[in-house]
């Protein structure tokens, strides 16, 4: 991966969640309540505005992706037990209710709203990004490409991973090319995908109204803020808590809005120098 310079911010340990965790995605509500994923456990905690952690909906299955669809209900991305790829829906009731399975895909991953009703979700293996819509419970494949793909399919590390869209232009993070991508809206449907920055290995990723981009690097341990003009800098590293850092998301509430909220694995993937941390979510604060 490039080099980069650093520039670190405040950081604070919100919460921690007892070794081995690997916290997957984050999603929050306007009450300041983060709602986290755990993969390996099929397993989504909720961490109020204070840092406690409780338990809140678990399934037999594996997760990984979630977006809010309302103050009390959530998208979920994930495979059923019997390792089918299967969209979630995680109620009012703390239920992970199966809404559509989807054979034909391989690893649903991020997720992003592209209209009320409608959504769009990579799928890390199969080099595409699925279309999901929530009135019709029907998924298709939306955009097929080979910019989403793995360019060894057999190193297991995701493709196309994170999504969020901004001033009507889509980016994807693909991890295993290296390469961030852009994909204009067009209509509402996709034009050209194109590499926007490369030679940089990102997960998951935040975008704030100005767009600046705030990115996590998963087996680099840290934080990357990418401005407007390509102008990159880590904001926090491993020394802060970022071992194994998965996704990112902006505070939801007047209060935090300049507060950046990380997930880690600890290091699942690739432990660093000092071993296995706990999962966690970091604090980091914008200026």
């Amino acid at each position: 991966m490039r080099a980069i310079e650093a520039n670190y911010y405040p950081t604070a340990i919100f919460c921690s969640f007892p070794k081995p965790a690997f916290i997957e995605n984050i999603a929050g509500d306007d009450r300041g309540n983060l709602y986290v994923t755990s993969v390996d456990e099929g397993k989504v905690y909720k961490v109020d505005a204070a840092g406690k952690a409780k338990d809140y909906a678990k399934m037999d299955g594996r997760l990984a992706g979630i977006i809010a669809l309302d103050q009390n209900s959530f998208l979920c991305g994930g495979w059923a037990a019997d390792g089918t790829p299967t969209i979630f829906l995680l109620d009012a009731q703390q239920r992970l209710l199966p809404k559509l399975t989807i054979p034909e895909a391989f690893f649903l991953n991020g997720i992003a709203r592209l209209n009320p009703d409608s959504f769009l979700i990579c799928d890390s293996y199969a080099g595409l990004l699925w279309k999901y819509d929530l009135t019709s419970n029907q998924a298709t494949p939306w955009l097929r490409h080979e910019l989403f793909t793995r360019a060894d399919p057999n190193n297991p590390v995701p493709a196309a991973n994170g999504i969020k869209i901004h001033d009507q232009t889509i980016f994807v993070s693909n991890t295993a090319r290296g390469v961030l991508l852009t994909i204009p809206l067009i209509g509402g449907l996709p034009g050209e995908p194109k590499v926007f920055l490369d030679d940089i290995t990102l997960d998951d990723f935040a975008i704030d109204a100005k767009g600046i981009i705030y990115a996590t690097t998963h087996v680099f341990n840290s934080v990357i803020e990418l401005k407007p003009g390509k102008q990159c800098s880590v904001i926090a590293g491993v020394d802060q808590g970022l071992a194994g850092s998965t996704a990112a998301m902006l505070g939801h509430m007047e209060s935090d809005r300049r507060m950046l909220y990380v997930t880690t694995n600890g290091g699942l993937s690739l432990p660093p120098a000092n071993g296995l941390e706990d999962g966690k979510i970091v604090k980091i604060e914008l200026p």
